[in-house]
């Protein structure tokens, strides 16, 4: 989803600028302060989360990567962040978004299932790499998944320049880095 959180800040930040100058106000990078209470646990919980994928991609035998990666733990690190910030209204979507998908790794073995949509290239390698268990934060989604409806099920094809699967919870967390930036812009804003 790394692409997305690119893109859909891209897009924020554009749409913000335009909203701003039509508006006839600046953004005041020097007035505006982050706040977001606990922020350095998310950045703790996704350095170790992205180093044991790296890890595993390379020794994929060591089961101790599989402990260590813990794949969920960013999940409850946004879970704590998210309600320590709720009264930010794009928290309230990060909350959703990481419960959402939370609780479908929860369910099905702490991976995600993804379902593999015939218009995807290579969906045979595809599933076989997730069936494989070469994949530590991914599984296929089968008929014996559980909460299906929020797995990996929304499919986005070409010409989607990174052709993928995304969840209800990703659609969402999308929604919230979105709300994010727009807020940051507006909080930031100062008259001409």
């Amino acid at each position: 989803m790394f692409y997305e959180i690119i893109i859909f800040s891209l897009i924020s930040i554009i749409t913000a600028t335009i909203v701003l100058l039509i508006k006839k106000r600046n953004f005041d990078f020097h007035g505006y302060k982050f706040k977001v209470k606990g922020y350095k646990i998310i950045i703790l919980a996704a350095v170790i989360k992205i180093a044991a994928e790296f890890l595993f991609k390379k020794y994929t035998s060591i089961s101790l990567l599989r402990i260590l990666s813990l794949n969920w733990i960013i999940y409850i690190a946004l879970l704590y962040v998210s309600l320590l910030n709720i009264k930010k209204s794009y928290m309230m979507l990060i909350f959703l978004g990481t419960l959402f998908n939370f609780l479908a790794i929860a369910a099905n073995g702490f991976k995600m299932p993804v379902y593999v949509s015939e218009l995807l290239s290579d969906v045979e390698a595809k599933k076989m790499f997730l069936l494989s268990g070469k994949d530590l934060v991914h599984s296929l989604l089968t008929e014996e998944t559980k909460l299906k409806f929020l797995c990996d099920i929304i499919t986005l094809h070409p010409p989607y320049p990174f052709p993928k699967t995304i969840s209800a919870g990703d659609v969402f967390l999308l929604s919230g880095i979105f709300a994010f930036w727009q807020d940051l812009f507006y909080e930031g804003s100062i008259k001409h």
